[in-house]
């Protein structure tokens, strides 16, 4: 189970990153060429050194060549790096943008009910940062572990062709670190979820104290909020700490262990000089160098390991919400919304936020096209809650609501709620000027229609007194408006809707 969770992750980003194969295939053919520069460094150098210990240095001019050779695979190399950053980099940011444009899409049309179960901090810190996560991990997982078997397969091949006794004493402790590789991809992922998990629970916290400002203040809370943001830091600090304490036993392992391959081959190098005329100095040089790039890669596919593995933990947290079912959307086949007959009927509505209690059970009403009607009644008694339904922000669990004959949910959701204005207990302003959040209601109207609206909502004498009047900015929220002048601008965008 856990397998095919891990195979779905990696399947759906790379779905996104193949949607810019070009750049893609560009940046590991880079890649590629890089490798195959560097593979040729060792092997230019035992000439160099060979021919030396031939010839002599003062007969040679094999030095002079051979290090410009050699300067020139290094430049090349670098400057193919260069280039493959700058292709990878914009290849990140596409792929970044992509997915958390399609997470934010699949937000805006969740239901209501999926945000009363979740905190608004780790949707924006699975919005963010597990976005950024897991494109990290697999793209850069991918290239660097692309450019690390591509360069163990090459000096491989070099290596067996140098010297193949030397080679299979190099192949000793790989065994050891594969396993060494599994047993930590085991429980990495885990615990870099805890980690995900902790850093959502904080960002929830300080997402709450921001909006709670006011609050906080008024009631002198600032201790407590001290306290439990302290606390959830600890939290996310120790859950860190347990992630990171096994790569930090993980990755000094792997290095003692290619070590030790090292060190056999310098001993057997060391043997060989002696015993065989044919193993030559520079090859012995050039052996060292190939051990030294077949264990560099080897370490870091672990150090890979270990960064897929919090993406993957990260790429969880984000398809969990790109999976997430949307239960309210409009019927595939939509009825017109009704011309003439505006009447509301309730009829045998039950229904319930949970499962614990109903809300309201067994009601009916009924409003005639055309009439005012005030519900009142005391706090929980249903009177949001029949708004709510109005406007199907959720489904009744038995009977039907209906507008004129017809019923809400055989209507568009675009179509039900663009015909029908509403004002919210709880008045929410965007962070940008007067007019252009009353034109959220209605884009097409002019400033003689904003003005009415204002005028009927008792809102225009104050929008008249603001710095720059209807292009006055009112802050997040409309923080710096009264909460009486955001409901009466709420109440405008109402009637201008």
């Amino acid at each position: 189970m856990k397998q095919s969770k891990n195979k779905k992750v990696i399947k759906r980003v790379s779905g996104y990153i193949f949607e810019h194969k070009f750049l893609f295939i560009l940046t590991l053919s880079l890649a590629f060429i890089m490798t195959v520069l560097s593979v040729l460094v060792p092997s230019v150098i035992q000439k160099v050194l060979d021919q030396i210990f031939t010839q002599g240095l003062e007969e040679s001019k094999i030095l002079v060549n051979g290090i410009l050779f050699i300067g020139v695979l290094f430049l090349s190399k670098e400057v193919l790096n260069c280039l493959r950053i700058r292709i990878n980099n914009k290849l990140e940011q596409k792929v970044i943008l992509r997915i958390r444009k399609a997470l934010h899409d699949k937000l805006l049309d969740l239901p209501i009910n999926f945000y009363d179960r979740r905190k608004s901090g780790d949707i924006s810190s699975r919005v963010v940062e597990d976005v950024q996560n897991v494109e990290r991990a697999i793209l850069d997982g991918t290239e660097q572990g692309v450019i690390a078997i591509l360069t163990l397969i090459g000096v491989t091949i070099m290596m067996f062709l140098q010297e193949p006794r030397l080679a299979a004493l190099v192949f000793l402790p790989l065994p050891v670190l594969l396993v060494m590789a599994f047993r930590y991809s085991k429980v990495s992922k885990k615990n870099w979820k805890a980690v995900r998990e902790a850093s959502g629970d904080l960002n929830s916290l300080l997402v709450e104290d921001i909006q709670g400002n006011r609050l906080i203040h008024s009631f002198d809370l600032k201790n407590r909020e001290k306290k439990r943001f302290l606390e959830s830091s600890r939290e996310l600090e120790a859950r860190s700490l347990q992630a990171m304490y096994r790569w930090s036993i993980q990755g000094p392992s792997a290095s003692f262990t290619s070590s030790l391959g090292i060190l056999a081959v310098v001993g057997m190098g060391a043997y060989l000089l002696q015993t065989d005329p044919n193993f030559t100095n520079g090859q012995f040089f050039a052996f060292l160098l190939y051990t030294n790039m077949f264990y560099e890669p080897v370490r870091q596919l672990v150090s890979i390991n270990n960064m897929i593995a919090a993406g993957k933990a990260s790429g969880e947290r984000v398809f969990e919400i790109l999976d997430e079912e949307v239960s309210i959307k409009s019927p595939q086949h939509p009825a017109r919304f009704p011309k003439e007959d505006h009447s509301i009927k309730f009829t045998n509505v039950t229904f319930a936020y949970d499962e614990r209690q109903s809300i309201v059970k067994g009601l009916d009403f009924f409003l005639p096209s055309g009439s005012t009607t005030a519900l009142v009644g005391p706090t929980g008694a249903g009177k949001s809650t029949i708004a709510n339904l109005l406007l199907r922000y959720y489904d009744v669990e038995k009977g039907s609501v209906s507008i004129g004959d017809t019923d809400v949910r055989n209507l568009s959701l675009s179509s039900l709620r663009s015909n029908i204005g509403f004002v919210s207990q709880d008045p929410f302003l965007f962070d940008t000027t007067v007019e252009e959040n009353l034109l959220l209601a209605s884009p097409c109207s002019n400033e003689n229609d904003i003005i009415s609206s204002l005028k009927i909502a008792s809102a225009w004498d104050f929008v008249q007194k603001l710095p720059d009047g209807l292009n006055t900015l009112i802050g997040e929220r409309g923080v710096r408006l009264s909460m009486g002048e955001k409901q009466r601008l709420t109440l405008a965008r109402a009637i201008l809707k």
